[in-house]
């Protein structure tokens, strides 16, 4: 049994920087979110779809962090990306080949039994009524709209007014995105207070926006916060920070369900991330005690 199942798609990537390239590393939300919270000490699953020729040795550290493999499917075709960074920050990722979409029917019987499921696409790879199919589970649903027009997404709504956003929310007890995510969403004039009442407004009880520099801001219906970012001196690359800081957040948050101690705990493990590069690799994530030694940190300040 797991306590966490994450599904979408996991990918071969280039990560294209402005002064350097980094070649071939595995990436994707659900192979930094899952790594990352295996790292931590949670039993993690998860359900994704490759290819024959994806590279054998990028799935090595989901056995050395003993992530369940078991909903790994194989079929015609792998997500091979290039992610691109500009000089100030800003990403935009250009879509090779992609994968199969992924069902319910591909989840081993074993995962129903999950505690949490994190939906965490890149690019609408799982489907609303897939959704509406593990929504029916009755377990907490946990959803990242990078994948849902954000920014990871090959295409983004036509229309700034959220409503693709709108359609999964109901489903979802926690929302999480960044604030790169949701401009693609509701257009660049939207803040995080505002983003967040929408997100309630439609369905979910807990929104997340990581916010980078300014740390995240997290609303529920009964309270808000600003969680603060790690006081960091050796950043050196950015990618899957948001991603393993939903990881940090889910791990503290199957322990008490305290959204707030939660995005401590998400800071914290996010500042582990950014130190080095390299893709999805297990020196990248910390252990439990490394966060909760930078949590202790950041609730003092």
């Amino acid at each position: 049994m797991v306590d966490v199942v994450v599904l979408g798609h996991i990918i071969n990537e280039k990560i294209i920087f402005p002064d350097r390239d980094i070649f071939p590393v595995l990436g994707s939300p659900v192979a930094y979110s899952s790594v990352c919270m295996a790292s931590l000490g949670l039993d993690v699953g998860i359900v994704t779809k490759i290819g024959m020729d994806f590279p054998e040795e990028l799935l090595s550290v989901f056995k050395e962090t003993k992530v369940d493999t078991e909903g790994v499917r194989k079929n015609r075709n792998s997500t091979n990306n290039e992610l691109i960074y500009d000089f100030n920050g800003n990403k935009k990722v250009n879509f090779l080949t992609k994968a199969e979409e992924i069902n319910f029917k591909d989840m081993p019987e074993k995962y129903l039994e999950a505690k949490i499921f994190s939906i965490s696409p890149m690019d609408y790879e799982v489907s609303l009524n897939t959704i509406k199919n593990i929504s029916n589970l009755g377990k907490v649903m946990v959803v990242d709209i990078g994948g849902y027009g954000g920014g990871t997404s090959s295409s983004h709504p036509s229309m700034k007014n959220g409503q693709e956003i709108k359609e999964i929310c109901p489903y979802f007890d926690i929302v999480k995105g960044s604030i790169e995510d949701y401009s693609h969403v509701f257009g660049f004039g939207a803040d995080e207070v505002f983003i967040s009442n929408k997100i309630l407004e439609w369905g979910s009880s807990i929104s997340i926006i990581t916010l980078g520099s300014r740390g995240s801001y997290i609303k529920t219906r009964d309270d808000e916060k600003y969680i603060p970012i790690y006081p960091e001196e050796k950043y050196v690359d950015q990618t899957g920070a948001g991603d393993c800081y939903l990881a940090g957040f889910l791990a503290s948050y199957l322990r008490d369900r305290d959204p707030f101690v939660a995005g401590y705990f998400g800071s914290a493990v996010t500042s582990y991330i950014i130190e080095r590069s390299g893709g999805v690799i297990t020196d990248r994530m910390p252990v439990m005690e490394e966060a909760i030694k930078r949590v202790n940190s950041l609730i003092k300040l």
